[in-house]
C-alpha cells in the first residue's frame, strides 16, 4: 500500500495522469467537434439529395402532365403512372416498393404526396388514407405549407412522427408544390438516417484517442524519464543537506530548465559546502576572539578598578595636602606670632642690654636665659637671612624701576621744555599749553626728586641689608660659638659691657629685619590661601574623575556581559553547525 502510495504521490504519475486527461480531453474535444462538424455537414448534403430527388420528381410528373395535355393518359392513369415511377411497382402485398424506385433515400426515405385535402396521393402503403388524427392532420398541413412556400429553405420540414410503440421519432421533409394536378410532393426522411455512418466515425475517434492516449503516454515516459530521475536525484540531494550531509554534487546538466536546475543546483552545492565550511572556521574564530574580548574586558575592568582605586588614593592625598595646607597655615600664623614675640624680645634685648652693664651680677642668669634662646635664635636667624636675601633681590629689582622712572621723568621734562618752547612759539595761542607744559616739566622734576629720594632709600636699605646680613651671618656664627663658649663668657663676662652697644645698634637691624620678615610672612600666607583654593578646586577635578572611571567600569562590566553573551551565541551557532558534515 505504502509502495503504491510513493508511486501515485511521485511525480512522474502525476504527470502522465495529466496528460492523460489532457490527451483525453483533448480528443474528446476533437472528436465531439469533429462529430458535430460531420453531422451538419451530412445533414446538409442529406437535404441537397432530398430536393434533388424530389426535384427530379417533379421533372417525372411535368413529362406525365404533358402526355395527360397530348391525351395519351387520363389524368387518373397518368396519376397512377407517377406512383408506380415514384413509389416503385407494387408487389405482393399491394403496396408500392419504393426501394426499388430510384426516387428513394437509403432504407427508409421515400417520396409522398398530398392534394389540398391532406389526402396521400403517393404513399408506399397508405394511398388515399386522409388524416387519422389531429396530430397527422397538423404534420401533413406544415408540409403542404412548406411545399407552397417562396424560399428553399421554408420549403425543409422537421416534425415528430408517431411510431407504432408510440414513440416520437424526428423526420425531415422537402416539399414543393406541383400545380397541375395540385398536389404537394416531397421526400421524408428519418433524420438520424443523414449520419448513421457516423457511429463508425464515432468508433474510429475513440479507438484513435485511446492509441494516441497510449503513444503518448509511452513516449512522454520516455522523454521524461531522464528528466524525472534528475528531479529524483535532487530531491535525495537535498534530504542528505536537511540532515547534514553536504558534498558536491555532479547532476547530469543541459539546455532545459530541469537542466538548469542541475547547474543551479550544482553550484548551489559548491556554494552550500564552501559557505558552511567558512560558517565553521569563522566560528572557531569567533570563539577566540569572544575569549580574547572576555579576557581583555576583565582585565580592562580590573585596570579601571585600579585606576579607581589609585584616584581615590590621589583625592586622599589632595584632601592631606589640603588638610597639611591648613596645618602650615596655622604654623604660619604661630610663626608670625613668634616673630611678634621675637620683636618683642628683640626690644626687651635692647633694654637687657643697656642695662648689662649694671646688671652684670645678673649677667650668669642672662647667659643661661641666653643659652636658651639661643637655640630658637639659631634657627630664627637662618629663616631671617633667608628673607633678607630675598629681600635684596627685591630690592634691586625696585632699584631698576627707580631708573626706569627716572629716565621717563627726564624724557618727561624734555618733552615739557620742548612744549613750551613751542608754546612760546605759538604765542597767545600757546599761553595755555606753556602753562600745561610748565606744570608737566615741574611734575617730572619733582618725579625726578622723588626718584633720587627713593634711590637714596633703598639704597640705604641694600647697605643696611647687606649689613644687616653680615650681622645676621655673625649673629649666627656667635650664636653657635656661644653655645660652646657660655661657661668662658660667664668668666669674660666684663668683656660683654664692650659689645653691649654693637649689639644694640645689631637689634635695631634686626627690628627692621622682623618687620621684612612680617611682610613676607603676610605673602607666604597669601600663597598658602591660594594653594589651599587650589587644592579644593584638584579635590572636585579628582572627584570628577573617580566618577568618570566609575562609569568606565560599569561600560567594561557591559562589555564583558556582551562578551559572554557572543560566546552563547557562538556556542549555538556551533551547535547548529555541527549537524553538517561536509564531504569531498
Amino acid at each position: 500500500m505504502s509502495k503504491f502510495s510513493n508511486m501515485f504521490h511521485s511525480i512522474s504519475t502525476k504527470l502522465m495522469l495529466l496528460v492523460t486527461v489532457i490527451i483525453l480531453i483533448t480528443g474528446a474535444l476533437v472528436g465531439t467537434t469533429s462529430y458535430y462538424i460531420a453531422r451538419s455537414q451530412l445533414l446538409e448534403a442529406g437535404e441537397r439529395d432530398l430536393k434533388s430527388i424530389v426535384d427530379g420528381s417533379l421533372a417525372s410528373l411535368e413529362l406525365l402532365n404533358e402526355n395527360v395535355e397530348l391525351g395519351i393518359f387520363s389524368l387518373e392513369e397518368a396519376q397512377e403512372q407517377a406512383r408506380l415511377v415514384l413509389g416503385g411497382p407494387v408487389n405482393e402485398e399491394g403496396n408500392y416498393d419504393y426501394l426499388s424506385s430510384q426516387f428513394s433515400y437509403k432504407q427508409d426515405g421515400y417520396l409522398l404526396a398530398y392534394d389540398q385535402d391532406y389526402v396521400l396521393q403517393i404513399h408506399p402503403s397508405r394511398v388515399g388514407q386522409e388524416p387519422p388524427n389531429e396530430h397527422t392532420r397538423n404534420n401533413r398541413a406544415m408540409m403542404v405549407a412548406a411545399g407552397q412556400a417562396s424560399g428553399i429553405e421554408d420549403q425543409y420540414v422537421i416534425y415528430a412522427d408517431l411510431q407504432e410503440d408510440g414513440s416520437y421519432r424526428d423526420k425531415t421533409a422537402y416539399m414543393q408544390h406541383f400545380e397541375p394536378w395540385d398536389w404537394t410532393i416531397g421526400m421524408v426522411v428519418f433524420q438520424d438516417e443523414f449520419y448513421e455512418d457516423l457511429n463508425t466515425l464515432s468508433t474510429f475517434i475513440l479507438l484513435s484517442t485511446f492509441v494516441l492516449v497510449i503513444l503518448s503516454t509511452l513516449v512522454f515516459y520516455f522523454l521524461t524519464r531522464s528528466k524525472i530521475k534528475l528531479l529524483k536525484n535532487v530531491a535525495d540531494v537535498s534530504n542528505n543537506i536537511a540532515e547534514g550531509k553536504i558534498y558536491q554534487t555532479n547532476l547530469k546538466e543541459s539546455s532545459d530548465e530541469i537542466g538548469q536546475l542541475a547547474t543551479a543546483f550544482n553550484k548551489m552545492s559548491v556554494e552550500l559546502k564552501t559557505l558552511v565550511t567558512n560558517v565553521q572556521k569563522t566560528s572557531t574564530h569567533l570563539l577566540d576572539s569572544a575569549t580574547d574580548l572576555s579576557a581583555i574586558s576583565e582585565e580592562t575592568s580590573a585596570s579601571s578598578q585600579e585606576v579607581g582605586e589609585a584616584i581615590a588614593e590621589i583625592a586622599t592625598g589632595t584632601q592631606e595636602q589640603a588638610n597639611d595646607l591648613e596645618d602650615i597655615n596655622s604654623r604660619v600664623d604661630l610663626l608670625t606670632k613668634a616673630i611678634t614675640a621675637m620683636a618683642s624680645q628683640n626690644e626687651k634685648m635692647s633694654t637687657l642690654t643697656t642695662k648689662t652693664a649694671t646688671l652684670s651680677t645678673e649677667g650668669s642668669e642672662i647667659i643661661e636665659r641666653l643659652q636658651t634662646s639661643n637655640a630658637e635664635s639659631l634657627t630664627a636667624s637662618q629663616q631671617v637671612s633667608n628673607e633678607i636675601k630675598d629681600l635684596s633681590d627685591k630690592v634691586k629689582e625696585i632699584t631698576k624701576v627707580m631708573d626706569t622712572i627716572e629716565n621717563i621723568a627726564e624724557e618727561t621734562n624734555l618733552l615739557a621744555l620742548n612744549a613750551s618752547i613751542e608754546a612760546a612759539r605759538a604765542g597767545e595761542h600757546g599761553k595755555g599749553f606753556s602753562v600745561v607744559a610748565e606744570e608737566i616739566r615741574k611734575l617730572a622734576e619733582q618725579s625726578k626728586g622723588a626718584t633720587h629720594q627713593v634711590q637714596s632709600v633703598v639704597s640705604a636699605i641694600v647697605n643696611e641689608t647687606a649689613s644687616t646680613v653680615k650681622t645676621v651671618e655673625g649673629t649666627m656664627k656667635t650664636a653657635e660659638e656661644l653655645s660652646t663658649d657660655v661657661i668662658s663668657t660667664r668668666s669674660k663676662f666684663g668683656q660683654l659691657s664692650l659689645s653691649v652697644e654693637d649689639i644694640v645698634s645689631s637689634l635695631n637691624l634686626v627690628k627692621q629685619e622682623i618687620d621684612t620678615i612680617t611682610d613676607h610672612n603676610k605673602e607666604m600666607s597669601a600663597a598658602i590661601e591660594s594653594a589651599s583654593s587650589v587644592s579644593e578646586e584638584t579635590a572636585a577635578s579628582v572627584e570628577e574623575i573617580t566618577s568618570s572611571i566609575d562609569e568606565q567600569v560599569r561600560v567594561m562590566g557591559n562589555v564583558a556581559e556582551s562578551a559572554e553573551q557572543l560566546t552563547h551565541l557562538n556556542q549555538e551557532l556551533s551547535n547548529l553547525i555541527e549537524k553538517y558534515d561536509v564531504m569531498s
